[in-house]
């Protein structure tokens, strides 16, 4: 009876085991679920991408790769979604299909809404995991992922602008300017 046991808890907990959804959300073994909002989930949930970095479709690409490679399996439907039709969204969806699905079964469907009519779901059925793993381990011995983000996130600079000087604590103290005149001004010393 232990033994029937054993066996039967094997047999339900392996096609779970292949239930992949990058939110959270419930699903099953049919399915490589990377909606809804691939791009905000991938990065929030696999690595950090600032907005604006150099590169970003490609820096997206591999992080995609990165969790389809390492998270599902052949025969699986996989789902990508963009929330706003964003053009990157767009690119790198494309380019991770080419890598994962026969360009034939890829389907790219809308799923607009009042607040997003430009948003779409991309679904093909994966069929080359094993080619998209080995295409991804070549392209990170040339250049990481890591470093791509690195190298390309966007320069922040310091503020130089007037408002960024620390002005003078006038202790309640205005100008004859301020007070008759209505105008601005720095404070009488």
């Amino acid at each position: 009876m232990k033994v029937l046991l054993s066996i039967l808890v094997l047999i339900v907990a392996i096609p779970s085991a292949y239930a992949v959804s990058l939110s959270g959300r419930p699903s099953d073994e049919l399915v490589c679920d990377l909606s809804p909002s691939t791009s905000y989930n991938l990065s929030k949930s696999v690595l950090f991408v600032e907005a604006g970095t150099r590169d970003e479709a490609a820096i997206y690409t591999r992080i995609a790769l990165r969790f389809i490679t390492s998270k599902c399996r052949d025969g699986q439907v996989l789902l990508m979604h963009s929330d706003f039709g964003d053009p990157l969204d767009d690119r790198f969806f494309r380019d991770v299909s080419v890598q994962v699905c026969n360009a034939t079964n890829v389907q790219r469907e809308s799923t607009a809404t009042t607040e997003a009519p430009h948003s779409f779901q991309l679904r093909c059925h994966i069929s080359r995991i094993q080619q998209a793993s080995a295409y991804l381990n070549n392209i990170e011995k040339s250049r990481s992922t890591e470093a791509m983000i690195a190298e390309g996130a966007p320069i922040h600079r310091q503020d130089t602008s007037d408002e960024s000087v620390v002005k003078k604590d006038c202790k309640g103290k205005l100008s004859f300017g301020q007070v008759v005149l209505g105008m601005g001004g720095r404070c009488t010393q």
